[in-house]
């Protein structure tokens, strides 16, 4: 289990917010909530640097957020951004993942791309090994450097990519659409199967562990971690959030409860900070599976629009309830001119 000790005084910044808005009108009592900035702009897949701050993609633009609150929107106290513009980015695709390498993936309907967060002006690199085609969602680093991620025409393919030795490998095909990822310390994929509304769990060789029939359609997921762990956590496109037990392996399901509900929004990508918090994107999207047309972000001063935002969900003792692969990652080349040490860090859509 990891503490709140094992923070960065980056992340520390990030946990010491004092905002509240209530996006989710009923959240379980054992958690908080916070809209951590907005009106987000571009897609809602996340990544952080190294110092803890949370970077999210606009095409070629990504936004870097500051880690304290320094500026308002609609009354709430939210976290401002500046703009790096990365050469050769792809103007399409939504998901980012860190890698262990200190590089930060993204999906391309071209493949992965991967660029340097410790130097903004190097610009991207594609990566020619990886599978093309897909909406660019579902991204995400594994504990031992390898990236998973989501491929082929039908956005339902996935491939397991290995940096280190340039080796792409396929390894599972779902019947329709999946759109976010996420990983255990197994290396145990969750895959959030939007054509047929399940929650997939399969192992990093493809073995099918679990499937299950879901009441709200999964979008965003995350692993949980310390006292949560055996649970999958889903962000829903009607504006819930679902905690999925399951049993020893991921067998069966023994339990489903919804910690979060009313909020009405979209649901979409998510991802786990490097302060082990859920950080749920949520949006405008008209009706599609159960949101509320006209319903984005509800802000602190009781107004309820259409704008995007970014919402951070965590235990309220402070204890790390969402995996993370990694907190250790080397910058890729000013580290090494460090000797080698590692920063505390890291981690971590889309369509309309």
């Amino acid at each position: 289990m990891r503490h709140s000790t094992l923070l960065t005084s980056a992340s520390l910044l990030i946990m010491a917010a004092s905002a509240q808005a209530v996006q989710f009108p009923f959240l379980d009592s054992a958690y908080q909530q916070e809209i951590y900035t907005g009106p987000l702009v571009g897609g809602p897949g996340m990544a952080w640097t190294s110092a803890g701050a949370l970077l999210t993609r606009d095409g070629a633009n990504i936004y870097e957020y500051s880690t304290t609150q320094n500026a308002i929107h609609q009354g709430t106290n939210v976290h401002g951004y500046t703009t790096h513009t990365i050469s050769g980015l792809a103007g399409d695709g939504y998901g980012m993942a860190n890698g262990n390498d200190g590089y930060i993936y993204t999906m391309t309907s071209g493949g992965l791309q991967r660029f340097d967060p410790s130097n903004w002006g190097a610009g991207a690199t594609s990566l020619a090994a990886t599978a093309t085609g897909g909406g660019g969602y579902g991204v995400h680093a594994m504990a031992d450097g390898r990236i998973a991620y989501v491929a082929g025409g039908g956005t339902n393919e996935v491939y397991i990519y290995d940096p280190s030795t340039n080796i792409n490998q396929h390894i599972y095909t779902a019947a329709g659409l999946i759109d976010d990822i996420a990983v255990d310390p197994l290396g145990n994929l969750a895959l959030a199967g939007q054509a047929l509304n399940q929650l997939i769990v399969i192992s990093n060789t493809g073995t099918t562990l679990t499937t299950v029939n879901c009441v709200h359609f999964p979008d965003g997921l995350a692993f949980g971690d310390g006292i949560n762990s055996g649970m999958i956590f889903a962000n829903n496109n009607d504006g819930t959030i679902t905690k999925y037990v399951f049993n020893p392996g991921y067998t069966s399901l023994a339990s489903q409860t919804d910690i979060a509900t009313g909020a009405g929004s979209y649901g979409d990508l998510a991802e786990v900070g490097p302060d082990c918090a859920f950080y749920v994107s949520v949006n405008e999207n008209g009706s599609l599976h159960g949101a509320t047309p006209g319903v984005g972000t509800h802000w602190d001063n009781g107004v309820t629009n259409a704008e995007n935002s970014i919402v951070r969900i965590s235990l309220k003792n402070g204890d790390c309830g969402f995996y993370h692969p990694f907190e250790t990652t080397p910058e890729p080349a000013s580290m090494l001119a460090l000797g080698g040490g590692l920063l505390l860090v890291i981690k971590r859509r889309r369509r309309r």
